[in-house]
């Protein structure tokens, strides 16, 4: 009886959270079809979150194996949410809020950094540059390896978790973005031309009205404020809290990779400590929800084996 009910909250829990992903994902195809713009899928993304729906389905109603159902119900609703969050914020950016950049740069100065010092500093020093500029490209390896790792370690609450906590800070971040738009200390200190520049094309073609497709093999993180690398760093060391050796690997990779997001991100600072603050909540949100720390997964799964 008692593992009957965990099962169903945490079927209640999943159900939640699709329906969250599915609201998104309307929005998105709603406000597209609004303002003229054309979503091309991109279909090799969509095959994956299909061949890990499937998985998740035989493994529920077919062979029951909560382990491999849940690791791969986690990576679909991972692959659905990262979808529907990016073409959510690229559909923001057309709301064309006046940009702040101004008012981060001036708090940037307010509390004594000096962002293009920064910059410079880290140019001139290429041992250095070169392992920022390496460790800010790693948030999605460790996502994808954290996520096998979890359930390979039976920390299947903390992969939920993760998840969650995902979905969670891109309903945070992108309204902040939406109200609050930034074109990044790239574009303010117009140093764009030495830097990979890889959003500011898009970011500029979406808010004159120029963009009229978005293309999904071709899409980038295109939010400033806050910085969402920030947030995805913070959750990744979060996660992994109390595992051994796992734990201090995400502390250094993670710390590594906010330390390159002002010059490798072209993020004022301003960007890194709000969403600093954005994980926090983030946890805080769920934390409540959830009421105390959840077990219950791993409990099911011992359960099945005995």
């Amino acid at each position: 009886m008692i593992y009957r009910v965990r099962m169903q909250k945490q079927i209640s829990e999943t159900q939640l959270l699709w329906a969250i992903i599915a609201v998104v994902i309307g929005i998105d195809a709603l406000w597209a079809w609004l303002a003229g713009i054309r979503i091309t899928p991109n279909l090799a993304a969509i095959s994956a979150f299909f061949v890990f729906v499937a998985i998740n389905l035989f493994y529920v109603t077919v062979r029951s194996n909560p382990l491999i159902a849940v690791f791969a119900a986690s990576i679909a609703q991972l692959i659905a949410s990262m979808a529907g969050g990016v073409v959510l914020s690229y559909l923001a950016t057309t709301t064309k809020f006046p940009l702040i950049d101004r008012y981060l740069a001036a708090a940037d100065s307010a509390m004594g950094l000096d962002w293009l010092w920064l910059f410079t500093w880290v140019r001139e020093h290429q041992e250095i540059s070169r392992v920022l500029g390496l460790s800010y490209t790693t948030g999605l390896y460790q996502m994808l390896i954290l996520m096998m790792l979890l359930p390979a370690l039976g920390r299947l609450e903390r992969l939920r978790e993760f998840v969650w906590l995902f979905v969670l800070a891109t309903l945070i971040t992108i309204p902040l973005s939406t109200v609050m738009p930034a074109a990044g200390a790239w574009a303010y200190y117009g140093v764009s031309h030495l830097t990979s520049n890889y959003y500011l094309p898009d970011f500029y073609a979406l808010r004159s009205g120029e963009m009229h497709e978005i293309a999904m093999t071709k899409i980038t993180g295109i939010v400033q404020f806050p910085s969402f690398h920030t947030s995805v760093a913070l959750i990744l060391i979060y996660v992994t809290r109390g595992i051994r050796y796992l734990f201090p690997i995400s502390c250094l990779l993670n710390i590594v990779m906010i330390a390159s997001a002002p010059v490798y991100g072209g993020h004022h600072f301003t960007d890194i400590f709000a969403g600093l603050a954005v994980a926090p909540l983030a946890i805080v949100i769920l934390r409540a929800w959830q009421r105390e720390p959840s077990e219950r997964l791993v409990v099911a799964f011992d359960s099945l084996r005995d």
